[in-house]
């Protein structure tokens, strides 16, 4: 196997540690359901089970969404680990996605395409 560079090691680390903090995320949002579903069942309140379904399908929305975050952090971050071309776009892919997240995202992101698009990164990925 090459040697990996230092950018390709970080950018790996990133990805399983957002994997990390996305499955922290995906364990709060799956709470919050439960938690609204406890307090309105002990308030007596007769619209309390509507609101319960609301904030029930809206965490298992959310829920899900970070699920499939999480899943392909993980997977992205062990294929650059293995030096996997495909690994290379998935993160490039999920560096343009977090561009939107206002300012740290897009710093991230941004430099990871950066790294990503170099002659010599791309070397690193080649058979």
């Amino acid at each position: 196997m090459k040697p990996r560079s230092d950018g390709l090691i970080l950018i790996a680390l990133y990805h399983f540690i957002s994997g990390f903090i996305s499955l922290l995320g995906i364990c709060a949002t799956a709470s919050v359901p439960l938690i609204v579903g406890l307090a309105a069942t002990s308030s007596g309140d007769p619209e309390a089970g509507t609101a319960t379904a609301i904030v029930g399908v809206i965490g298992l929305l959310v829920a899900g969404l970070l699920f499939v975050i999480t899943v392909a952090d993980f997977i992205v971050g062990w294929g650059l680990w293995k030096q996997q071309e495909w690994a290379r776009l998935g993160a490039l892919a999920l560096a343009f996605l977090r561009l939107i997240n206002i300012p740290l995202g897009t710093v991230i992101g941004g430099l990871i395409i950066w790294y990503l698009l170099r002659e010599d990164v791309k070397a690193e990925f080649a058979a």
